[in-house]
């Protein structure tokens, strides 16, 4: 099984491949979190699936 994380170093891009089999709303990001504060975040969300949560800060 591939792991679940991994390191992008500066100047690095990465494409990402997963079976996507698990509905729901996922999120991607960035353990720095000045990093996903800047944005190197995001939701993945299936459609048709609703969540009762919003996104951004601070709810």
């Amino acid at each position: 099984m591939p792991p679940d994380t991994f390191d992008v170093r500066p100047g690095e891009v990465w494409e990402v491949a997963f079976r996507a089999a698990n509905p729901g709303v996922w999120m991607n990001h960035c353990h720095n979190l000045a990093h996903a504060d800047q944005g190197m975040a995001l939701h993945l969300r299936y459609e048709g699936v609703t969540s009762p949560f919003h996104g951004g800060h601070g709810g």
